[in-house]
């Protein structure tokens, strides 16, 4: 096929119908097309539609409502929501319904009336065309070899391992590239020359030679594909320990991955405009996704999240999944690609998956189900920061680092609403006035990456405060070791937010009130309060400011509960809200 597509964020096309970019005869073929189709039978394919009058009316399939405001003129050839003001032509309805450009959409409604698309003009575009034809030569070739009997029983035998059916494979057109040298392009030649195969990179050359081989060897073969269908790439990954384990296309005139999202023509027909997208790293978790029927499911491709990535998403969705893997790396990736999407204007919720699972072995492993109680609790932005940062410290302030981070990602959001949101948020997490950490956003958007002083101020004077509550405690059951059972009934050492605190908290509670042997922090702060004088009554302090923390601990879940519930639907709002009720009622207990 001649389509030229250079996939996600390519947009070179027209942006009407009247356009004059496009194939040889353009404005012809395009009127072709609308002659040849009828909007009301296209939109009645997708929206139940009764007549009224001279118009057709139907449920608007751009936003929800009950009474149905969305008219199709046949005459016209138009349609419009009085409620919602969208409006266009078929070609419009099928950039918007099917999130494609306007030659895509052409080409698609094309394709439907039985009329050829043509082919492109002569230079750049005759040249991409080429391309594209011949990586969907190439991605057929890879398809029929993986289905062969004898040749693709061990790739297939890989697949079965892996979990994914013969159903999924035919959906993504996954292939097989042979071990020989020169299976492809002795298939292909004749049809392509040498020098689209080398642009293409099917193929290779040696340095001085004039024959050519197959790039990808013995590797199971994953296309690129964009929305529309046009193949744009491939990634090819490796059956055992051949390095390196994935092999991706280079960038050429049709594949740009900081543009690409993989997944995407699959995806985009299972979003709505105020839904969400589930983005994760790699093509066999955005695969195993889809055959679970998470099937908003789009990766990356090779590359970090990029704002190009980012205004894609924009394009389509309201929000985004971060859903990558449970470990170091992609915890750290998650924490970088946070800032791309708040900063387009994006709602960011993080999957956090434990660690050394990552979506391909959950969904494997348990199913939609499993999907949806990790989604269930994910984090906020701010707060997966907060517990990122707590969680992987090593030495100096770790809450300190973790607001500086928070307000650096202020620091990028434009939009006024988003922002306060967000300022709000942050003053919930981390516990200052919503005035402190706006301003230190402000200074952090003006002076880069300088930290802002009032930030760190503010943070070391909560964190002296907190901490000289949590030592009481300690100093209290170091006098009164017979209420631990007491102290251990109600907290848990990850309750305590210094960490010289914690350690010892977590010492005692294991072994009983004592000091422990070594050098360490919780050696160290049992010394210091061993030397401390007895209080006159130990067990009110002790008892006292046990209640004091597990205050501080239920004010925080019902922060982070009341946070959840206002990105939470169906039973994850009842579950949400019927929580939130039962944490309000233990705290009227406690201050009564």
């Amino acid at each position: 096929m001649s389509v030229d597509s250079s996939g996600v964020g390519a947009g070179s096309g027209p942006s009407g119908p009247r356009g004059s970019h496009g194939p040889q005869g353009g404005d012809d073929w395009v009127e072709r097309v609308r002659a040849a189709t009828d909007i009301v039978e296209l939109i009645g394919g997708r929206v139940p539609l009764r007549r009224v009058g001279r118009n057709f009316m139907g449920r608007c399939p751009f936003h929800e409502e009950k009474t149905p405001s969305f008219s199709v003129n046949a005459e016209r050839q138009f349609y419009h929501c009085f409620s919602c003001k969208v409006g266009g032509d078929a070609f419009k309805f099928v950039q918007e319904t099917e999130k494609v450009g306007f030659l895509e959409a052409v080409e698609l409604l094309s394709r439907r009336a039985g009329i050829p698309v043509p082919e492109r003009r002569a230079g750049e575009r005759g040249r991409r065309a080429g391309l594209l034809e011949a990586l969907d030569a190439a991605a057929t070739a890879y398809e029929q070899w993986l289905g062969d009997p004898e040749m693709g029983a061990p790739a297939r035998a890989y697949l079965e391992r892996r979990g994914i059916s013969r159903e999924t494979q035919r959906a993504f057109r996954l292939g097989l590239a042979p071990a020989g040298w020169e299976a492809l392009v002795g298939r292909l030649r004749g049809k392509f020359s040498d020098e689209v195969l080398l642009e293409a990179r099917l193929a290779g050359r040696k340095e001085g030679g004039r024959s050519t081989f197959d790039w990808f060897r013995n590797r199971l073969m994953v296309p690129l594909i964009a929305p529309g269908g046009a193949v744009l790439g491939f990634g090819a990954r490796a059956f055992g320990d051949e390095q390196p384990k994935y092999l991706n296309s280079p960038e050429s005139s049709v594949y740009h991955k900081g543009q690409y999202l993989f997944a995407l023509e699959q995806a985009r027909k299972a979003v709505q405009a105020e839904g969400e997208m589930v983005v994760v790293e790699g093509y066999f978790d955005a695969i195993a996704m889809h055959q679970a029927g998470v099937r908003n499911t789009v990766a990356t491709s090779g590359t970090a999240l990029t704002a190009d990535h980012a205004r894609v998403l924009k394009r389509m969705v309201r929000g985004v999944a971060l859903t990558y893997d449970g470990d170091a790396a992609g915890q750290q990736a998650m924490l970088r690609s946070l800032g791309v999407l708040l900063a387009e204007g994006l709602d960011v919720v993080v999957v956090d998956l434990p660690a050394g699972d990552d979506p391909d072995s959950l969904v494997r492993r348990e199913g939609m189900d499993g999907w949806c109680k990790v989604r269930d609790s994910a984090y906020d932005a701010v707060e997966f920061v907060h517990r990122h940062v707590l969680r992987t410290s090593s030495g100096g302030d770790p809450r300190e680092r973790a607001l500086h981070v928070v307000v650096r990602l202020l620091a990028g959001v434009r939009d006024a609403i988003r922002h306060r949101l967000l300022v709000e948020r942050a003053s919930q997490v981390f516990g200052l006035s919503e005035g402190v950490i706006a301003r230190a956003a402000r200074q952090a958007a003006a002076g880069g990456d300088r930290v802002p002083e009032p930030v760190s101020a503010a943070v070391r004077a909560q964190r002296r405060t907190e901490s000289e509550l949590e030592r009481r405690l300690l100093r209290g059951l170091w006098h009164a070791p017979e209420l631990l059972d007491e102290a251990r009934a109600e907290l848990h050492p990850e309750d305590l937010e210094d960490g010289g605190a914690r350690a010892l908290a977590g010492w005692w509670w294991e072994h009983g009130v004592a000091l422990p042997e070594g050098d360490g922090e919780a050696a160290a702060l049992a010394r210091e309060l061993a030397s401390t004088e007895r209080e006159q009554d130990p067990s009110a302090e002790v008892l006292g400011t046990i209640r004091r923390l597990v205050v501080r601990r239920l004010q925080r879940e019902l922060r982070a509960r009341r946070a959840g519930l206002a990105g939470a639907s169906g039973e994850s709002a009842e579950r949400l809200m019927q929580e939130i009720q039962d944490i309000a009622r233990t705290l009227q207990k406690l201050s009564t």
